[in-house]
């Protein structure tokens, strides 16, 4: 992360997007999401990984986004990302 952002309160949506690391975000995404306020936000995990899914991320989400609500996420393997840009149009499409 080369900023980090200081208010959500233009948005609704949240996708929270990375790298699974050890089944769950690197430390940086949740030194930014700490920042935050998710009251009343939408929250959606959308994960790369090697073979873990989404792990435990959802969860981890769950657990420090006090105040959101959360839909259903999304786990794409890495070596599939490059074409996986039709599974993750349709799958923001039902996150509304």
């Amino acid at each position: 992360l080369k900023e980090y952002l200081s208010d959500l309160s233009a948005y609704d949506r949240v996708v929270v997007a990375g790298p699974c690391w050890w089944g769950t975000y690197p430390c940086a995404v949740f030194t930014q999401l700490e920042a935050l306020d998710f009251t009343g936000k939408k929250v959606v995990a959308l994960m790369t990984h090697e073979g873990s899914g989404l792990g435990h991320a959802e969860r981890d989400l769950q657990k420090l986004l006090k105040g959101a609500t959360f839909g259903k996420g999304l786990a794409i393997h890495g070596a599939d990302a490059a074409a996986s840009e039709r599974t993750v149009a349709n799958w923001a499409k039902t996150q509304a």
